[in-house]
């Protein structure tokens, strides 16, 4: 960790170094949810987000979106609590929808 952070502070602008590891999580996790893109097609819409509509690229972008901000919150504060939750959450789904209020699906373990 500490070569890491050396070899990061020779770099002019860390910003890219972070836009670049918070793309890459959210490219990789939205596969998880089958939500498929290129890094071309994530860079286009990020770049030029009126010329493209690409629906699983503008998802990776907000699931960055909602790191960058998650990220802030923890660097401001130190910590993470159940406000910052609700907004990055509002920052992903684009609404105000905060915690679930009624119960939801029940895991279960079906072996026992």
């Amino acid at each position: 960790m500490a070569e890491l952070k050396g070899i990061a502070g020779s770099i002019p602008n860390q910003g890219i170094l972070i836009n670049t590891l918070s793309l890459q999580e959210a490219k990789d996790s939205s596969e998880i949810e089958n939500i498929i893109t290129t890094h071309d097609e994530l860079f286009k819409d990020d770049v030029l987000p009126e010329a493209f509509a690409n629906p699983a690229a503008k998802e990776v972008l907000r699931y960055r979106q909602a790191l960058r901000v998650g990220f802030e919150q923890v660097k401001q504060s130190g910590l993470i609590t159940a406000n910052h939750i609700i907004e990055i959450q509002a920052e992903l789904e684009r609404n105000n929808a905060g915690f679930r209020k009624l119960p939801g699906t029940a895991l279960k373990d079906g072996g026992v």
